[in-house]
């Protein structure tokens, strides 16, 4: 994939972004077959699909009700960008087997496990994270080839 394609797609992941109602940090992340450069799959972190509640906590951001401090207990709060990518694609029938995915951050642990196990070959990310090493590291020791751009 040439720099230009890989840096209009960036934009696209950080427009997607954009989409999150999340006040804290807004992530998108698209899942691309890098052969044809076709978009498979995207997300972007919020509230589960159908929710009636615009935020993880309601009309709160629950890890700002818990003081939740950045970085720490992903598991609480919305529900990941990445992980919504790999769902939703799973959702279609569509394999993430050797693609790839943008990410506007560094994922965190949790996601990085679920890009690894989803057999997703490559991650780059737009915006690296000094929050989420962990998760760059465990891709890198486990094969997943990782670029910020």
């Amino acid at each position: 994939m040439s720099k230009k394609i890989l840096k209009i797609r960036i934009e696209q992941c950080n427009l997607l972004a954009g989409a999150s109602p999340c006040p804290r940090r807004k992530v998108g992340a698209m899942i691309i077959d890098p052969v044809s450069n076709v978009v498979i799959s995207d997300g972007f972190n919020g509230t589960p699909r159908k929710s009636k509640d615009r935020l993880c906590g309601g009309d709160v951001c629950l890890r700002d009700s818990l003081s939740v401090g950045r970085g720490t207990q992903n598991d609480v709060g919305c529900h990941h960008a990445e992980m919504n990518a790999i769902l939703n694609s799973a959702r279609t029938g569509n394999s993430t087997l050797g693609k790839w995915i943008i990410v506007s951050c560094s994922p965190c642990m949790m996601c990085a496990k679920a890009i690894h196990h989803a057999g997703i070959s490559k991650v780059i990310f737009a915006n690296p994270s000094t929050d989420h090493t962990e998760g760059v590291e465990y891709l890198k020791k486990h094969g997943v080839l990782c670029e910020s751009f």
